[in-house]
């Protein structure tokens, strides 16, 4: 199977949505688009320590969204759209339900990093405050970490008088 067959084989979810047209295509379009929003919201509020992107998953292999830790990229949290009766070529497409990916950057026997799934769900479009949560917790703790070793790194003594010479200088005074 190709990464492009791969990738459309995922885009299919009715277990997760129930039959098709359980939602009308008005409310997929506004949970879609206060996904979206609550994403955006997101990034500004962790924006100090994590970086959202918009990509594609068919260029970078990630989702629709994704973030990533500013300081090193050995992680990543992503959520990709879902469709059903369509697929990502469909201009007019509305997400039936998002999947979400937790990433790390693991060692291989052959010296490369390739990305791990730790964490892993789907959910429905009407559930989208779901995903909401999910993401922030991961965007929180991801910031949270970036806060604690900020605190303990620590910064070069400066004192003022240490260019100071002449009678009776020690290292202590």
């Amino acid at each position: 199977m190709t990464p492009d067959e791969d990738f459309e084989s995922q885009q299919s979810s009715p277990e997760v949505v129930g039959a098709p047209g359980r939602l009308s295509e008005e409310e997929l379009s506004r949970n879609m688009m206060a996904l979206h929003d609550g994403m955006h919201a997101l990034g500004s509020t962790y924006n100090k320590h994590v970086f959202l992107a918009f990509e594609d998953p068919l260029t970078f292999g990630a989702g629709h969204y994704v973030f990533y830790p500013l300081e090193g990229h050995g992680s990543r949290f992503a959520v990709t759209e879902l469709y059903t009766g369509t697929d990502w070529q469909d201009d007019e497409r509305v997400p039936t339900s998002w999947s979400w990916e937790s990433e790390v950057h693991v060692p291989s026997t052959d010296g490369s990093y390739p990305w791990v799934t730790v964490a892993e769900g789907e959910i429905a479009s009407d559930n989208y405050e779901q995903l909401l949560q999910v993401t922030e917790n991961w965007a929180e703790t991801t910031y949270q970490l970036a806060e604690r070793a900020d605190a303990v790194t620590q910064d070069p003594v400066d004192r003022g008088d240490a260019a100071r010479s002449g009678p009776g200088r020690t290292f202590l005074a």
